[in-house]
């Protein structure tokens, strides 16, 4: 169990210092390629594709695999598409080329988020603790860490494919070393009965399943929007240096970090049920406060908020996909492929309504999807 849980924690940092790098350098991004927000926004469409595909596919992947191979399979794409980002913007400034990258990468990150948290959600249930929210806080320490050296790489001037391109041998080197720690069973052997590929597929019609997904669409893209548009938000609407944007996108990581660092304790004194309802509530003022408040003293308290309140809601929502252990890893697999939906579509709906609105402006979607997964909360209670 000890080597399990530590290959997962070890694999969830590397996965998050992959997203922190490229989302940290989406200024760099855009100026390489000469695009503004719209075309970044249409430019990021690319991951949703090869997240879509990889939905598709990563139940039955994982069934036919085993988590090792494919978690192998996952992080070798995820490090093609992102060193392949940073050569087709920084190099070939191609448009095309830079899209596909995003493609290939979004299929990599999907598979590569969808197994991780299968695994995640195992230990949570055959432990005695809720470490979920742990796990997803060591993939926050990544992304806090990778979005801290773009801002250090940006001040540096450090050319966006080098950037990218060591990120991406990074992700190689988690590959190499670490997945072989995990178990070598293949989901659903030993440990539970073996499913079908038609029970596999069923989850999706399962009204507890569909309610928790759409709570994790909200979760996720409160959490994807900060990701992947916070620091360009701040260049465009608020006159922030790309160095202050980049730390702006730091803080954010960092109190989600905090937030999921306690977040299982809370869980345990408190419930699921009503910790999510108030990290709901947190992430909708924090946001508000980011889009109303100029300052960069009432920007930062937002920001805090915003981080705290989105810390819990894709890991809780993993976690009670997995109460019932039969066929566990299917439900898994299916909020999990809602919630990189939302993480990978969620910041292109946000730079198409930025060009008409302002990035700003956008954010305003996130609070009334945090109203909806609020109202459905309830259905993270565990069943009877």
């Amino acid at each position: 169990m000890t080597r399990w849980r530590a290959a997962v924690f070890l694999l969830f940092l590397f996965n998050g210092i992959g997203t922190g790098t490229w989302a940290s350098r989406t200024p760099a991004i855009a100026d390489g390629l000469g695009i503004g927000v719209i075309h970044m926004g249409g430019l990021i469409t690319g991951m949703p594709m090869g997240s879509i595909l990889a939905i598709l596919v990563s139940s039955h992947v994982l069934h036919a695999l085993g988590v090792r191979w494919t978690m192998r399979l996952a992080l070798g794409v995820s490090a093609l598409g992102l060193a392949g980002v940073g050569v087709a913007a920084g190099i070939l400034g191609s448009y095309p080329l830079t899209f596909a990258a995003f493609i290939v990468y979004g299929f990599g990150n999907s598979l590569a988020n969808t197994a991780l948290n299968v695994e995640a959600a195992e230990i949570d249930r055959e432990g005695s603790r809720t470490l979920l929210p742990l796990f997803h806080a060591t993939w926050s320490i990544g992304t806090f860490a990778g979005s801290g050296l773009g801002a250090l790489a940006a001040g540096a001037g450090l050319a966006l494919p080098v950037h990218l391109g060591m990120s991406a041998a990074l992700l190689v080197v988690g590959a190499a070393l670490f997945v072989s720690l995990l178990p070598a069973v293949q989901v659903d052997e030993p440990r539970h009965a073996p499913t079908t590929f038609g029970e596999r597929t069923r989850v999706w019609l399962e009204p507890r399943t569909l309610l928790i997904g759409v709570m994790v669409l909200g979760a996720a893209f409160t959490e994807g929007t900060a990701t992947n548009w916070l620091a360009l938000s701040m260049t465009e609407d608020r006159a922030f240096t790309p160095e202050g944007a980049a730390g702006i996108l730091a803080l954010f990581t960092g109190s989600m970090t905090v937030g999921r660092i306690a977040g299982g304790g809370a869980v345990d004194r408190f419930g699921r049920v009503a910790v999510l309802r108030a990290c709901f509530g947190l992430a909708a003022a924090g946001v508000l406060i980011v889009v109303l408040v100029p300052s960069a003293v009432g920007i930062g308290a937002g920001v805090v908020l915003w981080g705290l309140g989105a810390s819990l809601g894709f890991p809780l929502g993993v976690s009670a996909a997995a109460d019932v252990p039969h066929n566990a890893a299917a439900r898994v697999s299916a909020v999990a492929a809602v919630a990189s939906i939302a993480f990978l579509s969620g910041p292109s709906i946000i730079g198409l309504l930025g060009e008409r609105v302002g990035l700003l402006g956008a954010f305003l979607l996130v609070v009334a999807l945090l109203v909806v997964a609020l109202s459905v909360s309830s259905a993270a209670r565990r069943p009877a």
